[in-house]
């Protein structure tokens, strides 16, 4: 992301999320933040060739605040510090004995190096990693997926 976003980001994070705003906005994070990282930073890496363009970071907010802090942690979007810091299940993988189909885009926001990963430890998994797509594979590369798809259950 532009260098202006990531300094505004940190800026806000250093001086804490959450606590701020009218009563009903200080449990989750001020919109101004989930316009930055939501909107600036993730949105690239969701759509690459059809972005949504009713995508509205905020809407992306409607969620269960006490149960993603919990989860994510309470210093922002970029740092894991809840309880998903710990969850790691990387060694486990090879005990998966199933058809396994991983699909991910070239550009999306969890790095496609990830699943190249998951590829390598679960026995006989297949790998699609569509061009020009990012989070959303489905979206923006239909086809494609639904080839991939279509050919795996096949």
């Amino acid at each position: 992301m532009p260098a202006e976003t990531r300094d505004k980001i940190l800026a806000m994070e250093k001086a804490g999320l959450y606590g701020k705003g009218k009563d009903y906005e200080r449990n989750r994070y001020p919109d101004e933040y989930m316009k930055a990282a939501w909107g600036e930073g993730y949105f690239s890496y969701l759509y690459q060739t059809h972005p949504d363009p009713n995508y509205d970071p905020l809407e992306d907010g409607k969620i269960s605040w006490d149960l993603y802090r919990v989860m994510w942690g309470s210093h922002g979007e970029f740092v894991i510090d809840g309880n998903l810091k710990s969850v790691e299940y990387a060694d486990r993988l090879g005990t998966l004995h199933v058809p396994t189909l991983i699909v991910v885009g070239d550009h999306d926001e969890c790095d496609p190096e990830l699943s190249r990963e998951m590829n390598s430890l679960i026995p006989g998994s297949k790998l699609a990693v569509l061009p020009k797509s990012g989070h959303l594979t489905f979206v923006d590369q239909n086809g494609m997926f639904l080839q991939a798809v279509g050919d795996f259950v096949r």
